[in-house]
């Protein structure tokens, strides 16, 4: 669920975007179109973090989460990331003895952009919280 600073300011800015269009444009939004909209950013939370996806817009890749550039990896969850990576590389080794070399692209291939999320979320954990303030329209 939304916090309903950030649901009342994105009502608010629709609200002020209307009164600049002719009347008959927009119509009011439906329980159920609401429900839906929030359905979707339900949908993003995923095990190691949000999908970034934009709204209405489906999964590409097939939940191959590691390797998808949507993955926004949550802090929290660094010790998964190392427990995937580890059997990533028992995964990678069987494929090395067994040679199927395929296999052991496509391993090497989401073991890189596991180290770049995990480099990423790394990143975020040492990066300060800056407070923004809410958004407001620029006067005329």
């Amino acid at each position: 669920m939304f916090a309903e600073d950030i649901v009342g300011s994105y009502q608010q800015f629709l609200n002020h975007r209307r009164t600049l269009r002719p009347d008959g444009e927009y119509g009011d939004v439906t329980v159920e179109e609401w429900a839906e909209f929030e359905e979707h950013f339900d949908k993003r939370k995923v095990e190691l973090g949000n999908c970034a996806r934009p709204y209405g817009s489906p999964c590409r890749h097939e939940h191959a989460c590691i390797r998808c550039p949507m993955l926004q990896v949550n802090p929290k969850m660094l010790s998964r990331l190392a427990e995937i990576a580890k059997d990533l590389l028992l995964r990678r080794k069987k494929a090395e003895e067994e040679q199927w070399r395929g296999e052991v692209d496509g391993i090497d291939l989401t073991l890189t952009f596991l180290r770049t999320k995990q480099a990423e979320a790394v990143r975020l954990t040492r990066r300060p919280v800056v407070a923004l303030g809410l958004p407001r329209p620029r006067s005329q």
